[in-house]
């Protein structure tokens, strides 16, 4: 089992560092085969535009499934941890993503402008070590707005 201290530097290495440079081998390394996903970062936004992607599940397929798709729409990602703050085996962290949108996303054809958003993760750690269990809540409506979708219908009283 890992100290507080090591959970934190790993989803910090995670999120930072492996999933922005697609490096698959460290993700490996760091998350469990068996690891779920309870929500993905952009689960609403997917299925208010019908986005096939998957919004949950075994994180290792989320990768193969939906990862590349997402990492080739937005990419030159960079981002930064405002917050993280962990106790016993779970870990919950505060990022700023601002990337490239670069690819279809959510419906939306490629702007070749600069989105941001802020994220937070929830990561519950194994006895092993590794990553067993995620959340992501993301700011979905900036994240539209910056896409480019329409959310101009009233909603009656």
């Amino acid at each position: 089992m890992n100290t507080t201290k090591e959970n934190k530097t790993i989803v910090e290495k995670l999120i930072v560092d492996a999933l922005v440079n697609n490096d698959i081998a460290t993700v490996k390394d760091l998350v469990d085969s068996s690891a779920v996903t309870h929500r993905a970062g952009f689960a609403s936004l997917y299925q208010a535009t019908g986005d096939a992607i998957p919004q949950d599940g075994n994180f290792m397929d989320w990768m193969r499934d939906g990862w590349d798709v997402l990492h080739a729409a937005l990419s030159d990602q960079k981002v930064r941890v405002e917050s993280i703050v962990a106790e016993n085996n779970q870990v919950i962290a505060h990022f700023h993503y601002n990337v490239l949108h670069s690819g279809t996303f959510t419906g939306m054809p490629a702007t070749n402008k600069r989105i941001e958003w802020d994220e937070i993760g929830i990561f519950k750690f194994n006895d092993q070590g590794k990553v067993q269990e995620m959340w992501y809540m993301i700011d979905e409506l900036r994240v539209a707005q910056e896409l480019g979708h329409r959310l101009d219908q009233k909603v009656a009283k």
